[in-house]
């Protein structure tokens, strides 16, 4: 009886676990696929901004589409994937390839200041925590 609670016990943290995963990497693509007076990624083609792509077990390995053919389709086909994640397949990420993005986060661009990405990050962790640090 014991071994079977401890069972269900674990099984109910696993889900609550990879659901607060699940629901952070949502959060931090929204915040910087958004505007950016709203936190998101500056925008000149909108390549970076689409390029916030959520993988399981490793982060995304390349772009998605180019500079000349911007396409937020593989950013929803990885959140599509991103909605069966459990616990057991490994850590989530929320990844973005694209050549520039550092010196976009560096501040290079007058849209959004320096760290977007981690004012983004914190901003996700306070919605997904209620608020709770």
């Amino acid at each position: 009886m014991v071994t079977s609670n401890l069972v269900i016990v674990i099984e109910g943290l696993a889900l609550a676990v990879a659901d607060t995963i699940r629901r952070l990497v949502f959060e931090i693509i929204a915040i910087l696929s958004g505007k950016p007076s709203d936190g998101g990624t500056p925008i000149d083609t909108g390549w970076a901004r689409t390029n916030w792509i959520a993988s399981v077990g490793g982060p995304a390995p390349s772009t998605a589409g180019t500079r000349e053919a911007v396409s937020a389709a593989a950013q929803q086909a990885s959140l599509a994937k991103l909605f069966g994640y459990k616990l057991a397949q490994g850590p989530a990420y929320a990844t973005n390839n694209v050549p520039y993005i550092a010196k976009l986060n560096e501040g290079s661009s007058k849209q959004a200041p320096a760290a977007f990405v981690q004012r983004a990050m914190l901003r996700a962790v306070k919605t997904v925590s209620g608020g709770k640090q």
